[in-house]
C-alpha cells in the first residue's frame, strides 16, 4: 500500500500583506510570481485582478459571481458544486476538478484533485497573527510542473473561498459585538 504525503518539491509562494487581495506573491527567492488589486464600490470589493509575471491574467468579478480567465467568463455555480453548508467543494475548470476542503489542524485550505496525482494537491496556509514574535504570513504552494492556467484558476478559487470565509467570519463578529 502506497503511503501519499506533500510533495516535497512544492513551492511556496508567500502572500507579502495580509490584505490578500491587494498585494503581491514571492517566490523563496524574492521574486513576485502574481500581483493582486482590486477595486471596491458600495458593498464592497467589486473586481480583482491577479497578473501572473508571464502576463496571464485572472479576474474575480465579486459583483456578478464569476470568475474570468483566458476572456472566458464562467459562474462560481457552474465552477463549484457541494452543498452550501459542505464542508467541500468541487472547483471544475477544464478538464480537472479539485475539491477543496478546509483542514482545521493544520489551518490550511487544501485543492486535492479528484483525478490523477495526489501530489498535484495545492495548499493555503492563512496569515496567523502573533504578538510576540513575527505574524506568519499567507501562502500558497503549488507543485512545481502544475499548468499555468490550473495553477492560476486554483489560486482564483482559494482567494475566492478564503475572502469568503473571512466575510462570514467579519459578519458574525460583528453581529456578536453588536449584541453585547
Amino acid at each position: 500500500m502506497a503511503h501519499h504525503t506533500y510533495p516535497i518539491m512544492s513551492i511556496p509562494l508567500t502572500f507579502a500583506d495580509k490584505r490578500l487581495v491587494e498585494t503581491v506573491l514571492v517566490g523563496p527567492d524574492g521574486g513576485v510570481h502574481y500581483t493582486t488589486t482590486s477595486t471596491r464600490g458600495f458593498g464592497g470589493r467589486k473586481l480583482t485582478t491577479i497578473t501572473a509575471t508571464s502576463g496571464l491574467t485572472g479576474f474575480i468579478n465579486w459583483r456578478e459571481k464569476a470568475i474570468v480567465l483566458n476572456g472566458v467568463q464562467r459562474g462560481w455555480d457552474m465552477l463549484r458544486s457541494g452543498g452550501k453548508w459542505s464542508k467541500e467543494r468541487e472547483w471544475n475548470w477544464g478538464n480537472r476538478s479539485f475539491k477543496l476542503r478546509y483542514n482545521h489542524l493544520h489551518k490550511e485550505l487544501l485543492a486535492t484533485p479528484t483525478v490523477g496525482d495526489i501530489a498535484d494537491t495545492v495548499r493555503f496556509t492563512r496569515y496567523r497573527p502573533h504578538l510576540l514574535h513575527e505574524s506568519e504570513q499567507a501562502a500558497i504552494y503549488f507543485p512545481p510542473h502544475m499548468d499555468e492556467v490550473e495553477r492560476m484558476f486554483l489560486l482564483m478559487a482559494i482567494l475566492q473561498t478564503e475572502m469568503h470565509r473571512q466575510d462570514v467570519q467579519a459578519a458574525a463578529s460583528a453581529a456578536a459585538g453588536s449584541a453585547g
